[in-house]
């Protein structure tokens, strides 16, 4: 027996195995939590595709035998991952630049509606051939005209971040940034390619390659991001937080103010002089953690700005600063219930609407709160 389709499953499972250990060293280095959650999503659509491609192959050589609506299901489920893959990826091009195509917060989630009128078109196709049909010898066929609808739904979610990404990397100023905006732009080439050549090498994963090949490239500019981490507690450094906050606040406005906090650990010296310097470090850390997790609970951006002190910016409507505040000052208290000794922190914020605003001006104006909160706790301190 002839199997056609052996080599191009096991090439799909070793892009598992790829996509797999590249997922798993992910991490915020690239931005806000926000946008790495993106891509991990992006990366579990393209997993849950090629395992379904895999059944496929396995069906297409005879390895496999699945009743009618179990083969259309998987073959269902590969199509929506595709689509759920360019969404995804509309979504986290959408945070990186700044896209911000509908402000309103109802009406940004309008850019779901093609993604899901076309995955609820899939279901609906295993059972009335819609979109696809399994044919009487068990294999996949699209359905013509009808299967261009879910194209164009994928590729509108690629057209427009390849767009807005050529259109930042002709206004951007620094090398670094015009080759991240221009990788993001050859993401496209991947389907695209792929598209115009599957039909002459059908027997090839050419989708499935060409889309790894991708996520790795997006993957090392994530590690040669790396710089700008900070090797103690792993938030974003001073570096990162500058050019992050010009970033964003060039695209400040009601319908997404910018909030930033500053904080200082209350009486860190003390920790130093009394418990080592060692202890003085995993203190960083602690706060670090709970820190990054607030951020994640806003798709926030948390970095250390140096010595003691942290900042975290979240650039969406709706952030209660004085509850954001509370809630960092809850979560470090709960953190520290089993430990020898407590430590609590001084917070200050500072919110804009406007995007004239230079980003020491905005760290001015939280600095001066934090002063005072300082001051009110060196009070009853006295310290």
């Amino acid at each position: 027996m002839q199997y056609d389709y052996l080599l191009y499953a096991i090439t799909e499972a070793y892009c598992i195995a790829f996509a797999i250990t590249i997922w798993k060293n992910l991490s915020s280095s690239l931005g806000s939590e926000h946008e790495v959650h993106q891509l991990r999503n992006m990366i579990y659509a393209y997993l849950l595709m090629l395992s379904t491609d895999i059944v496929w192959a396995l069906i297409k050589d005879h390895f496999l035998r699945l009743p009618l609506y179990l083969n259309a299901s998987v073959n269902a489920l590969c199509i929506m991952a595709i689509s759920g893959g360019c969404y995804y990826w509309f979504r986290f091009i959408e945070d990186r630049t700044g896209m911000w195509l509908l402000s309103h917060k109802k009406l940004d989630k309008l850019i779901a509606v093609p993604m899901v009128m076309i995955w609820t078109l899939d279901i609906i196709s295993i059972f009335n051939g819609w979109i696809f049909y399994i044919d009487a010898g068990g294999n996949y066929q699209d359905n013509g005209k009808r299967f261009f609808l879910q194209t164009i739904v994928n590729y509108v979610y690629l057209v427009i971040p390849t767009v807005v990404s050529l259109e930042r990397a002709i206004k951007v100023r620094t090398g670094q940034e015009r080759s991240e905006y221009l990788t993001y732009a050859l993401y496209m080439a991947a389907p695209l390619t792929a598209g115009m050549l599957e039909e002459q090498f059908e027997k090839v994963p050419l989708l499935a390659l060409n889309i790894f090949m991708m996520i790795l490239i997006l993957f090392l500019k994530i590690q040669n991001l790396r710089i700008s981490n900070d090797a103690l507690t792993g938030l974003n450094n001073r570096r990162r937080l500058d050019h992050y906050l010009e970033e964003v606040l060039s695209r400040a406005s009601k319908e997404h103010p910018i909030t930033l906090f500053i904080t200082d650990i209350n009486g860190f010296k003390m920790i130093n002089d009394r418990y080592g310097h060692l202890e003085g470090d995993h203190a960083l850390q602690l706060f670090a953690e709970t820190l990054k997790s607030t951020a994640a609970r806003y798709y926030g951006f948390a970095a250390r700005y140096g010595g003691d002190e942290f900042c975290m910016i979240i650039t969406h409507a709706g952030c209660d600063p004085q509850r954001v505040a509370q809630e960092i000052s809850d979560a470090l208290a709960k953190k520290q219930e089993t430990r020898e000794y407590t430590f609590t922190v001084s917070i200050g914020y500072a919110c804009v609407e406007e995007p004239d605003l230079r980003p020491q001006d905005i760290l001015a104006m939280a600095d001066r709160m934090l002063y005072q909160n300082k001051k009110k706790w060196h009070a009853l301190h006295d310290v």
